[in-house]
C-alpha cells in the first residue's frame, strides 16, 4: 500500500495541509502517516494523567493536544491513518521517518515560502525538507 507522510504542527494551516493530503491519498489509494514532531524535552513540571513524566507520554500528550483531532478528519474521509509523534529536530525526524517507512510522498505546509518570505525561510522546516529529501514533497501553500 502506498503511504503519505503528512507533517503538521499546531498551526491553523494544519487543516488545509490535511485536506490536501486526503485528496492525494484518495487519488492514489494511500494510507496517511500523520506526524507531529515535538522540539525539546518535557518541561520539568510535566506530569501526565498517570502522574509520571515519561518523555514518550509527553510527546503523545502534545500530539493529542495539538493535532489529534486531525486523525478523526482523515478517518472520516475513509483514509487509513497512523498517528506518529517524534521528538528532536523536525527536519531530521521527518526525513528519517519518510526513508525508514518508504513513503511515497511527504506533504507539509510552506507558510512563508513566497516572495520576500523566501529570504526569511532559510532555516524553515519545509524548505530544508524540500531541499534534502529524495522523496517527492508536496508543499501546501
Amino acid at each position: 500500500m502506498k503511504q503519505i507522510l503528512v507533517a503538521v504542527d499546531e498551526h491553523a494551516h494544519a487543516e488545509q495541509i490535511v485536506e490536501s493530503a486526503i485528496e492525494l491519498a484518495q487519488g492514489i489509494s494511500a494510507k496517511i502517516i500523520l506526524m507531529y514532531v515535538v522540539e525539546g524535552s518535557p518541561p520539568e513540571n510535566y506530569r501526565d494523567t498517570h502522574g509520571d513524566a515519561l518523555p514518550e507520554h509527553y510527546y503523545q500528550d502534545e500530539f493529542e493536544r495539538s493535532v489529534g483531532p486531525l486523525v478523526d478528519v482523515i478517518e472520516k474521509a475513509g483514509i487509513r491513518c497512523e498517528p506518529l509523534t517524534g521528538s528532536g529536530d523536525p527536519v531530521k525526524e521527518i526525513l528519517r521517518v519518510a526513508k525508514s517507512r518508504s513513503v511515497n510522498y511527504i506533504v507539509m505546509g510552506t507558510r512563508e515560502l513566497r516572495g520576500l518570505g523566501r529570504l526569511r525561510a532559510i532555516g524553515s522546516v519545509s524548505r530544508n525538507v524540500i531541499e534534502k529529501s529524495s522523496i517527492p514533497v508536496v508543499a501546501v501553500p
